[in-house]
């Protein structure tokens, strides 16, 4: 029973995010481990593009309704085709046509894991779904696991696992030219003081709030660059809005960037006001690279960052509060380097890959006893 795992991803998003970037890290590191992974996504996205290029397993599925037998019986073959012992799901329409595929080809582990920060509907699709598909859930956060409980009092928490993500601190600890070098290619002077944002272009990050405080800091900052790297639907409002308000020249739009230690290091703090939050994979990052984060208080950010300690948390919303704490960290750089080491110092204690590793191939390992073990896991 602890042999090595045969595991089975299954994510049906068509974009590139969070989840996806700790989804490969999760299949890399478990693959260093001995385990044998599979990635089930649709077909054309950059997710198999991504997965692929990468060297993995990867089987393009089309993932059309929740329950169509279709996709459950393609999923079953390949389960059994790959003697899977374990699948994990990411959205709750994978979960339902996994882990009824699950449940047919008999003995399977279904783990989902758990990556927004919304509640379950209390509704019998939901019940089934959780109570009768899912042998143990992973959370992100414990926010998020608060989330899932709120609408669900059928669901039971002990079978809620709140694991924190984690990245290799590595590429993050040294090498500050790195930094400068992005600085000039991007046309950003060696002494400008640099607010950085890292992420997804979209309403839910709290593009328009950062959009509004940009004119505050200036005025009193005037020497000051906003750095956006990301792409969404909210890049021309971005720009245009930012044209309106005459501050372009202090902002500097990369769009998608995959060298982001160096984009940690060319900052000088990072900002994410987010409206909800998954888990912030960026705050990590920064934290990692000693730089101090503004951040709403909202979902697991206060689980991350620590109140004047590590960064700053400011309401939802709320223009002029962001805009006083980039302001109140940038004019005191020093205790701006001191939130930055005491950050990286909770992310190497916290929110380290081998530590998450750590943690998933242990729960891994232990829902798939229990399963072949015939003991209930609910």
């Amino acid at each position: 029973m602890n042999g090595p795992l045969r595991v089975l991803f299954v994510n049906s998003i068509q974009m590139w995010g969070g989840a996806e970037v700790w989804l490969m890290d999760v299949m890399h590191g478990l693959a260093a481990r001995g385990h044998t992974v599979t990635l089930a996504c649709r077909p054309g996205t950059i997710l198999e593009k991504n997965a692929r290029a990468e060297g993995l397993d990867v089987v393009p599925v089309a993932m059309r309704s929740d329950f169509d037998p279709v996709v459950v019986a393609n999923m079953v073959r390949l389960m059994r085709a790959r003697d899977i012992d374990v699948i994990s799901t990411n959205m709750d329409k994978e979960l339902r046509f996994s882990g009824l595929a699950a449940r047919l080809a008999g003995r399977i582990a279904v783990v989902p894991s758990r990556e927004v920060d919304y509640p379950l509907k209390n509704k019998l699709r939901y019940r089934f779904t959780y109570n009768h598909l899912a042998d143990h859930i992973l959370a992100n956060s414990a926010a998020t696991k608060r989330s899932l409980l709120m609408n669900a009092p059928w669901l039971s928490p002990d079978r809620i696992e709140v694991i924190y993500k984690g990245i290799d601190p590595a590429p993050y600890l040294d090498g500050p030219q790195d930094g400068m070098a992005l600085r000039a290619e991007l046309g950003i002077a060696d002494d400008a003081p640099v607010v950085g944002f890292v992420g997804q272009i979209i309403e839910r990050k709290g593009i328009p709030d950062l959009v509004w405080s940009i004119p505050r800091v200036v005025e009193q900052l005037p020497g000051v660059r906003f750095l956006f790297v990301g792409k969404g639907m909210l890049v021309e409002f971005l720009l245009e809005k930012t044209r309106e308000l005459g501050v372009e020249r202090n902002v500097v739009h990369a769009g998608f960037r995959r060298d982001i230690p160096a984009v940690m290091k060319a900052i000088d703090l990072l900002v994410l006001p987010s409206v909800v939050e998954g888990f912030g994979y960026v705050l990590v990052e920064a934290m990692a690279a000693a730089k101090p984060v503004v951040a709403t208080d909202v979902s697991s950010i206060p689980e991350i960052v620590q109140h004047d300690e590590t960064g700053i948390l400011v309401d939802v919303h709320n223009a002029d509060q962001l805009a006083a704490a980039v302001l109140s960290v940038l004019r005191a750089p020093d205790r701006g380097r001191a939130m930055g080491e005491r950050g990286r110092s909770v992310m190497l204690e916290k929110f380290t890959l081998q530590r998450m590793i750590d943690r998933i191939e242990a729960a891994f390992l232990a829902t798939r006893a229990r399963k072949r073990g015939g003991i209930d896991s609910h």
